[in-house]
């Protein structure tokens, strides 16, 4: 009797991002509707909507992609990845304690650090001209509001 074929890596993480795509695009029928005056082209729920699709569809592409050979060893995942991943995992609990505008000033000062920037004045000056350009984006052009954080709501609510 032939026993069944374990999964490999490649296919568990290809099944983790479709479960992942799958889960967000539900959500984002929870979202809150726009008026269409508001916004032409993509809305807010259809644009993450989109991602997810593009999410879905390479983990399948990935899912039938031909495994690589048992002998092949891959190397060990280096440590400032993983404190990466932290530093995007803990930007949304910053994002929703002190507000969009400064986790998104700390977040590219934090992560420059762990990449190996030492020059503090590049870190603070790259994050301020990220910070600036994504407000002057997204407040003055498309005239959204900004998450302020429980900070900012406690202080200026």
């Amino acid at each position: 009797m032939a026993t069944p074929r374990r999964l490999g890596r490649d296919r568990w993480a290809a099944l983790c991002l479709a479960a992942f795509a799958m889960t967000a695009f539900g959500l984002t029928f929870t979202f809150d509707s726009m008026p269409a005056s508001l916004m032409e082209g993509l809305g807010a729920a259809e644009f993450p909507r989109l991602v997810c699709l593009i999410i879905l569809a390479l983990s399948v592409f990935l899912f039938f992609a031909s495994p690589p050979s048992e002998e092949e060893v891959l190397p060990e995942v280096h440590s400032c990845t993983w404190w990466t991943l932290a530093a995007c995992l803990g930007f949304f609990p910053l994002l929703g304690l002190i507000g969009m505008l400064p986790a998104l000033f700390l977040f590219p000062v934090i992560v420059g650090r762990l990449w190996g920037e030492r020059r503090i004045m590049v870190l603070l000056a790259s994050s301020t001209l990220v910070t600036v350009t994504i407000w002057l984006l997204f407040v003055r052009v498309f005239r959204f509001t900004l998450p302020g954080g429980l900070l900012g709501d406690l202080l200026f609510g």
